[in-house]
């Protein structure tokens, strides 16, 4: 299990260590295996209806499978006046996974280049094609711990057009 930062920003070898090793695969076919992702996606899709996308204003969590809570993430998405990633909010499946609780905090104070750019790969294709993916991740460290994971990133709007959240749902798995 990591207990450290994943920052690189802090200066910490095992943050460098994580994201020299870390992959992510983009999966717009959505082959989900894990089904807290596919519950997620299932209660994306009864939340936007006929529409292209919910407003974040349609998530309930009182409505949402609670088996489903812990894995969910929500990310604000700025676009003015330069495009920017904050975490609204973070589940403690992830919490716990990752040893750290970064809610609030914006990605480009938080990670170093080599990260914001393997962390952005999922939200970036979000923006571009309004739409889900699927995000299959790998890491190993220096101590030889594998951490596997499959999350969803799924597209919110306020007006209709704009992707200005995403919510996530992941899961870890920690060897």
């Amino acid at each position: 299990r990591y207990c450290g930062r994943m920052s690189g920003r802090d200066g910490s070898n095992r943050a460098r260590e994580f994201f020299d090793s870390v992959d992510f695969d983009l999966d717009p076919d959505l082959q989900i295996n894990e089904p807290v992702v596919a519950e997620a996606l299932a209660a994306w899709d009864r939340l936007r209806g006929d529409r292209a996308m919910p407003a974040p204003s349609d998530l309930d969590v009182l409505d949402l499978p609670r088996p489903l809570l812990p894995h969910l993430l929500l990310l604000d998405v700025e676009h003015e006046p330069a495009l920017r990633f904050r975490w609204r909010l973070i589940g403690t499946h992830t919490t716990a996974a990752l040893g750290r609780d970064s809610t609030g905090r914006y990605w480009d104070e938080l990670y170093d280049d080599r990260g914001l750019a393997a962390l952005s790969r999922g939200p970036l294709w979000v923006l571009r094609h309004r739409r889900p993916i699927r995000v299959l991740g790998s890491a190993t460290y220096a101590d030889k711990d594998h951490v596997h994971s499959e999350s969803i990133d799924l597209p919110l709007t306020h007006d209709g057009t704009a992707v200005d959240r995403i919510l996530i749902a992941a899961v870890y798995r920690i060897h």
